[in-house]
């Protein structure tokens, strides 16, 4: 049995507008088209979350990416390679999203 077998994997999708994604053909930009992208992540244990502060403090993004790639589902890898090469926000986005579902969050005292 893999470990993607026992692993317990949720979706979670990210929904924004693109501006970029349509063109005209007279090169004028056309109405941003929304965009949804769904991945599945297993949970992060304490040893990737450990391993994504330490990163995070010199190079958030990369401290990000690694943490996605560590629990992304296999048969969803490429896409979400795929999807942050072609928009790099979503790295940050998805990540946020993951480490708030295991009870991070910057929204302490405020």
């Amino acid at each position: 049995m893999s470990q993607a077998d026992i692993r317990k994997f949720v979706t979670f999708s990210h929904t924004f507008s693109d501006p970029w994604a349509g063109e005209k053909t007279d090169g004028s930009l056309e109405d941003a088209q929304d965009v949804t992208l769904s991945f599945r992540f297993a949970k992060p244990g304490k040893t990737q979350i450990q391993r994504m502060q330490d990163k995070a403090v010199k190079a958030p993004g990369q401290a990000a990416r690694n943490l996605l790639l560590d629990v992304v589902h296999p048969d969803d890898k490429q896409a979400l390679l795929d999807s942050m090469e072609e928009y790099p926000g979503v790295t940050m986005s998805l990540a946020g999203a993951i480490l708030k579902g295991v009870g991070m969050s910057s929204d302490l005292g405020n």
